[in-house]
């Protein structure tokens, strides 16, 4: 891999295009855009389609670099910014609400999945970059819905106090009436001593 001096290369705001980029071309790369959620389908099935709210698009930010290390291979970086607004379902009120995502990374890109595999165990690299592995045909809008998914909030809520207290109300009254209507029926050992002993 060999840093390459000269004018990045732009990335267009296409889907198609962001499916196979050369990573290993050492050429950089600079791009920006929005990208409309269809283009995210994993991400799609996590949002509340039955909502009013409608989600915004993705907006992207890339770029990468090579920086010099002594005695080595220049290491290649990438830089990712995401933003958009979804609606989810608040697991709290089970109404929908509008999640902002803001996604921030740094990468390191490397050529095999071993050297970044080691770098990722590495304790010392543990609040440093990411790893990644490059290659001539890089899938950057499968990265950018993988880094989308990650950062969905692990229980999606409103902000506090801003559930409805009818809403939470409901959703009591739901819980309550269905734990009634659990009626487990186990077998009365008795009830069994009893056919036995009229055999």
């Amino acid at each position: 891999m060999n840093s390459n001096k000269t004018t990045p290369h732009i990335l267009p705001n296409n889907p198609k295009d962001l499916q196979s980029i050369d990573l290993r071309s050492g050429a950089t790369f600079l791009g920006q855009g929005a990208l409309d959620l269809s283009s995210f389908p994993r991400l799609s099935q996590e949002i509340a389609s039955d909502s009013n709210l409608k989600p915004s698009q993705v907006h992207w930010e890339l770029s990468t670099w090579f920086e010099e290390r002594l005695g080595g291979i220049p290491l290649q970086y990438m830089h990712l910014r995401l933003a958009v607004d979804l609606p989810l379902h608040c697991q709290a009120c089970f109404q929908p609400y509008m999640e902002s995502i803001d996604s921030d990374r740094d990468y390191i890109l490397f050529d095999t999945e071993e050297e970044a595999e080691a770098w990722d165990m590495d304790e010392e690299n543990q609040d440093a970059e990411d790893a990644l592995v490059s290659s001539e045909t890089f899938n950057l809008l499968e990265n950018m819905e993988d880094e989308l998914l990650l950062s969905l909030p692990l229980s999606a809520r409103h902000a506090p106090g801003e559930c409805k207290a009818e809403d939470l109300a409901k959703v009591t009254q739901k819980l309550k009436t269905g734990s009634e209507e659990i009626i487990i029926k186990k077998p009365n050992p008795f009830a069994i001593l009893e056919k036995l002993k009229k055999q």
